[in-house]
């Protein structure tokens, strides 16, 4: 805007002018209050004695909330005029208004309307409950001192009370400053020499010749309206046919936790959707996103009345999103994204009678390449995000805006970027949106634009939406229709969408977050692997006939309610404060411990185990039958363990491994082919220090700034009845660690069993294993199938990928063997040339600065293995490392329920059918990327067998001696069972 100095300055302070006269008179509150750590309710805080809350005074403890009661009555001067309370009492409070939830202050929302029109001697009495906060909520941690304390404990008293009032809103100064603020920031970003921005700005000036902000009351407010009708004409100039058009509506990303515990977010939902009904009140065309069920199902269990009034509000509320939460995606297990989908989906059905269609996904941080046949089976054919144009800017950009997301098995959804979140609505962020963030030049004619403040809650404004009115069609900007997100998507599909993207969504950006807060991850694996067995324990004993509990059901419903919930997309990726992750572990642990319960009960105990998976197995030397049962003997020990070289060899007929006292492995041979070049187990250390977003990033520099490691070493033999290897205790910098170098009787693999004591800032934990291979690409297994990745760093792309996601296992390979580095819950791993480095540790001190100190187990292994990875056991070995079999009494004529004779083909669930009873489901996928005709064997006393979605609907026939499947397909099945 090149109208010189002088004039930029006077139009920008006549912008900032206005706020300063929203209010005309205002009428002091007084305010009494008590403070606690329960939840209640208006009418039990009522019941407490309260005491005065003088400007000025200072309350609230840690994690404390404080209720503040005031009474208003309207004096005559007030009379038909429009209302609003300021209430000083804190950050942030939900308001009660003569009983009723009326809305939010906070941060972003700094007042409550108490009513447009107000009659003499009307009394309004207001209830706040008002968080005091817990400390310091920061993202960013940079060089911290050694004994720097990053997250600092708060004061005993937090808030200081300052002066609350309600005063007579200036609707006409409000309304000016509505038109001004949109045309001048309009006029900002309109080219300017073009004829709209020079008729803008004349009548921006003329505006402030006749505004007069320095007069007193009435006459100021007069200046103002005289000057607003200088700028109606501008306001009504429309565009022409070709303006791009955005499908806009209110948001509120709300994160059910991070920065703040759970039980803070109960509130904000309060708080967000109360904000939501009174703009409602006002705007009736305006719409608002609904995500989440939790959110939701906080207000029906905490604030019955403020929920009622939403479902009642249903037309204006977008029940949208499909998921259960916002899940990362790269932690979970396929079985848990589908859950995910199912539960998000039944719940829109159930409780608003709609069928949510969109994958709503704003701020996950990268994005699985097995979502899209997910999505597909769910019946959620739409996906948008806007966390891939927030990349790293270093990175290769991502190329689209709009396109068809093709994934790991060839199905599509039709998918949208959007740049921002959480933003603002101004007109000239709508052309920034579109000239400067758009990636997309070609077969776009749209986006969508969410508006509303987020993260924390709130939602949109007052001022956003009248903002909102105005840029219906207001020439130079785009068009803005407020509707549902789906009907961009359904005006895409006519159009029609050119570009196709195949494989994953990397996110190129918060690579850490694959690693840190190692406990949540561990324990989101193990909760994960116990659902399932306990869920095929249920199948069992339906299938055999036996009498199933009611309540074994309802407690494993509950249990998958925890585990899901803690998928969230800032818990799993362990980016919350501590008191998140305390809760998160104890909840994870508590669906271990239930299912170990269950199935002890389901199962009894003796000195049998059950093998759940779908082919034989050894273990400790028994040969374990598919889906059966065997009574455990002890088997005679094989490996032999013998000093070699001034280190140790371990054999045990099958692999010959060499170990140096240090602990790293020399030599891995199997059939005469020696499967390292270099030496394995190498544990590498680095500095791990950003700048922004501590818990989230593994910076690109990292590996480039070691730390040494050269702690002695003390190494012994160890063995027990089912093999024998290497024990290896040492220091790791600040760090204690021991291992134990495992080799089993008849193993194939080599297992590092590891106990680590970590006591790291700022530090970043690797093993490295050097396979004989030669391989451009690195194979990592993500849900239901795995995915390439570049092994080396020729072009940016490739470069950008120095971090990834994998779950059991990644592998390098040439065709004619290889080896792959499988876990039991690490999911960060670097591949680069012939070596692979699996993530063990990080030690980020923001958000939360004791993030993964003290004490942890985990087993990574070895594998090696012959001829191409395709032909190979490496997803068998990857199960048998994470699905010990299940302790049980012993069962007779224990049958198959349902198995696959393909060796690529795995069942990876069985469990009582949702919608049907006396039915079993099956999920089944196909495993190395081959097309498979598959058959199948299935049990006895099975009546029918039929393929279904995994909403379990449309079921087909299906005859199980001919299934074909797609390269990574996922089928579903259901297993007529005989009526009880």
């Amino acid at each position: 805007m090149n109208i010189g100095r002088q004039w930029a300055d006077r139009l920008r302070i006549w912008d900032e002018a206005f706020q300063k006269h929203y209010v005309l008179e205002k009428a002091p509150l007084s305010a009494s209050f008590f403070t606690t750590m329960d939840r209640l309710s208006p009418d039990q805080a009522a019941q407490r004695s309260f005491s005065p809350a003088n400007p000025g005074m200072k309350w609230g403890c840690k994690w404390e909330y404080g209720w503040f009661h005031a009474t208003f009555t309207v004096p005559a001067a007030m009379e038909g005029k429009r209302l609003a309370a300021f209430l000083r009492f804190g950050e942030e409070m939900l308001v009660w208004v003569n009983g009723r939830e009326a809305g939010a202050v906070d941060q972003k929302h700094g007042y409550i309307t108490l009513t447009r029109s107000a009659r003499a001697g009307e009394t309004f009495d207001l209830y706040a409950e008002c968080y005091a906060g817990h400390g310091v909520r920061r993202e960013e941690a940079g060089i911290a001192a050694w004994d720097e304390i990053t997250v600092p404990e708060p004061p005993e008293c937090q808030v200081t009370v300052g002066t609350s009032f309600v005063g007579v809103w200036n609707e006409t100064v409000f309304q000016a400053a509505m038109d001004y603020h949109t045309l001048y920031s309009l006029v900002k970003k309109l080219p300017e020499k073009s004829l709209r921005a020079m008729k803008i700005i004349d009548g921006l000036k003329k505006f402030t010749y006749i505004a007069d902000f320095e007069l007193p009351e009435p006459a100021l407010t007069q200046s103002v309206a005289e000057a607003a009708k200088v700028l109606q004409p501008l306001l009504r100039c429309t565009n022409g046919s070709t303006a791009p058009e955005y499908s806009v509506f209110g948001q509120s990303h709300l994160d059910l936790a991070w920065l703040w515990p759970v039980e803070e977010t109960m509130r904000k939902s309060a708080r967000t959707y109360s904000n939501q009904l009174a703009l409602m009140e006002e705007y009736p065309d305006y719409l608002f996103l609904m995500c989440e069920p939790p959110i939701l199902e906080y207000l029906r269990r905490d604030y019955p009345d403020l929920y009622q009034r939403v479902m009642e509000k249903n037309g204006s509320f977008l029940p949208e999103g499909a998921l259960w939460v916002e899940a990362d995606t790269n932690i979970p297990s396929g079985e848990s994204l589908i859950r995910q989908f199912v539960r998000g989906k039944r719940w829109f059905r159930e409780n608003t009678n709609t069928e949510s269609r969109l994958a709503w996904m704003p701020d996950t941080f990268g994005f699985s390449a097995a979502l899209p046949q997910i999505m597909q089976k769910c019946g959620v054919p739409y996906f948008a995000t806007q966390k891939l144009v927030r990349q790293d800017p270093e990175c290769d950009p991502f190329p689209y805006n709009l396109f068809w997301w093709e994934g790991l098995d060839g199905s599509r959804v039709l998918s949208h970027l959007y740049k921002k979140n959480n933003a603002n609505f101004d007109a000239g962020d709508l052309i920034t949106r579109w000239e400067v963030d758009r990636i997309q030049q070609e077969n776009i004619d749209g986006m969508i634009y969410p508006f509303g403040f987020g993260d924390g809650g709130g939602g949109p404004t007052r001022e956003m939406l009248e903002t909102a009115r105005r840029c219906r069609d207001l020439e130079g900007a785009p068009r803005c229709r407020m509707e549902s997100p789906v009907r961009y998507f359904e005006r895409a599909l006519e159009n029609g969408v050119e570009n196709t993207y195949c494989g994953e969504l990397y996110l190129a950006w918060h690579r850490g977050t694959l690693t840190a807060q190692s406990e949540t991850k561990r324990l989101i694996r193990k909760a994960e692997i116990a659902l399932k067995q306990t869920e095929h324990a249920l199948s069992r004993l339906m299938i055999d006939g036996r009498k199933i509990k009611p309540e074994w059901t309802v407690k494993l419903e509950s249990l998958w309610h925890l585990l899901l919930f803690n998928q969230f997309h800032d818990i799993a990726p362990g980016t919350s404060i501590r008191r998140v992750h305390e809760r998160a572990e104890q909840e994870l642990l508590s669906v271990c411990d239930g299912c170990a319960a269950l199935l002890s009960e389901m199962l009894g105990n003796g000195e049998a185990v059950y093998n759940p998976l779908g082919w034989d197995r050894l273990w400790h030397g028994q040969l374990l039958p598919a889906q059966g049962c065997a009574e455990l003997t002890k088997a005679a020990g094989k490996t032999v363990v013998r000093k070699s070289c001034g280190g140790w060899e371990l054999s045990n007929g099958r692999l010959t491994c060499k170990i140096t006292p240090r602990g790293e492995v020399e030599s891995v041979l199997w059939g005469g082919r020696e499967f390292l070049r270099g030496t394995g187990n190498r544990l590498m250390m680095f500095r791990d220090v950003n700048n922004y977003y501590d818990a989230w990033e593994v910076g690109s520099i990292t590996e480039n700034v070691p730390v040494v490691l050269d702690e002695e070493v003390h190494s012994e033999t160890y063995a027990d009845a089912y093999g024998a290897g290497v024990k290896i205790t040492r220091a790791v910098h600040q760090s204690a660690i021991t291992q134990i170098i495992y080799l089993a009787n008849d193993a194939v693999r080599l297992d590092f069993i590891t106990d680590l004591d970590w006591h790291e800032r700022h530090k970043l934990l690797k093993v490295a294993f050097p396979v004989n291979v030669y391989a451009t690409e690195a194979i990592h297994e993500i849900q239901f199938g795995h995915v390439k990745r570049p092994a080396h760093r020729s072009r940016q792309h490739d470069r950008d990928q120095y971090e990834v996601c994998n779950h059991r296992y990644t592998a390098l390979c040439d065709g004619a063997g290889g080896a792959a580095v499988l876990n039991d819950g690490k999911y960060g791993v670097s591949a680069n040339g012939n070596e692979i480095r699996l993530t063990l540790m990080r030690a980020p001190l923001m958000p939360d600065m004791t993030a993964d100190q003290g004490m942890h187990r985990f087993t990574y292994s070895f594998f090696p293995f012959d001829g191409a990875i395709e032909q190979s056991s490496v997803v068998r070995e990857a199960c048998e490392l994470n699905e010990p079999p299940i302790p049980c009494a012993a069962m007779e004529r224990c049958e198959p329920i349902f198995l696959s004779q393909s060796p690529n083909i795995v069942i990876e669930t069985i469990k009582p059918a949702d919608t049907l009873p006396d039915t079993l489901l099956v999920r089944a996928y196909e495993a190395m990327g081959m097309q498979t005709s598959a058959a199948f064997t299935v049990h006895p006393k099975v009546q029918k067998v039929t393929q279904t979605d995994m909403l379990e609907e449309h079921p087909v026939a299906c005859d199980v001696r001919s299934v074909s499947f797609r390269a990574f397909e996922i089928k579903t099945f259901l297993l007529t069972l005989p009526k009880e």
